[in-house]
């Protein structure tokens, strides 16, 4: 049996958190990829998440969140322009999002915090280098990379471009940091492949950047984001579930000597496909917040309670309209699949 060690090690970790593990509910989570089955009743629902403040009133992105939890960053954008906007918690209510400082020149987006809150990463098309009077500005948007802005007593600083060890293609995107300063992304050839990479962070250097085993570029996996201590992954992936070509999430443990199985991860409703990306972790590392473009399914006749509340959803633009809103989901019956995967003989 391959990983009992690091299954063991997991599984104590997890005690130690005081995070309890429960099978209920993760007997419809497949042990492998291949195994697909519907949701079951005991799957988690999503929830809406801050309806009219930060879903909708256009696209928006899954945010990444400050370690106490109170303030969000996020993408929004209404297919012409978008840029990464924050919100801040006071007295429990999240407020209306405002444009980041260091945003809104550029095209800007999917962006990551390191867990301590002392920096973010994004990715930008915004120029490498500045640009000469009177260069060709008609390639100013091909190249995606990643840009970190560090936390200073003021606010944020300039952006400075990540070294080659990171960017190390023309399409570079949704960055994810583990405590260790580890940052994981997504690569995206000229070919259109799309696969999970991590630089690892040695001395302060980030090392040459490398694939993951389980990513091998034919599945079109994208969006990783990694726990802080780099326990488990989740990413999301099109080409994986049997019958749909839609991005759909997934999520994988580590274990003593790599990663265990890939675990879809379905949850009550998705039987109804739609496009789910931007996972991230909230806070307090047990819940995830994704960007989706599912709506609510409508039964005939409604009541007139119903009605109104339809009504209300209309008035906020954008809602359930089409654009992409952030739900959450708890991360439990998910990370237990996965844990329990990793103990099946291989």
């Amino acid at each position: 049996m391959r990983g009992k060690r690091a299954t063991l090690l997991l599984l104590t970790m997890l005690a130690v958190a005081a995070i309890p593990i429960q099978m209920a509910g993760a007997g419809a989570m497949a042990n492998s990829a291949s195994d697909d089955p519907p949701a079951a009743p005991e799957v988690p629902k999503p929830q809406i998440f801050a309806p009219g403040v930060i879903s909708g009133p256009a696209a928006n992105g899954s945010p990444t969140f400050s370690p106490d939890g109170n303030t969000i960053y996020f993408t929004r954008s209404n297919g012409a322009w978008g840029g990464i906007v924050e919100s801040h918690k006071v007295k429990g209510e999240w407020q209306k999002p405002t444009l980041a400082p260091f945003s809104g020149q550029w095209s800007d987006s999917s962006m990551g915090m390191a867990p301590d809150g002392s920096y973010l990463v994004f990715s930008s098309k915004r120029p490498i280098a500045p640009l000469a009077p009177g260069a060709d500005r008609k390639d100013i948007h091909s190249v995606a990379n990643l840009w970190r802005v560090d936390r200073t007593a003021s606010g944020w600083s300039e952006p400075v471009r990540l070294p080659e060890t990171v960017n190390i293609g023309r399409s570079i995107w949704k960055p994810s940091i583990a405590a260790n300063g580890d940052i994981y992304f997504v690569s995206i050839d000229d070919k259109g492949a799309k696969r999970l990479y991590c630089a690892e962070m040695k001395n302060g250097v980030y090392q040459p950047a490398q694939p993951l085993p389980f990513s091998g570029g034919t599945t079109l996996d994208v969006d990783p984001e990694i726990a802080p201590d780099e326990s488990f992954l989740i990413f999301v992936s099109a080409g994986r579930r049997q019958g749909s070509s839609l991005d759909q999430m997934y999520i994988v443990a580590k274990q003593e000597n790599g990663w265990g199985p890939v675990v879809p991860i379905r949850y009550a409703g998705d039987e109804n496909p739609s496009t789910d990306d931007e996972p991230h972790l909230g806070p307090d590392h047990r819940t995830i917040y994704f960007s989706s473009d599912r709506q609510f399914p409508v039964n005939y006749p409604r009541t007139p309670e119903q009605a109104k509340e339809d009504f209300k959803r209309m008035e906020s633009v954008g809602w359930f309209g089409g654009y992409a809103n952030v739900w959450t989901l708890p991360l439990e019956p998910f990370l237990s699949a996965a844990v329990k995967a990793m103990r099946k003989p291989l």
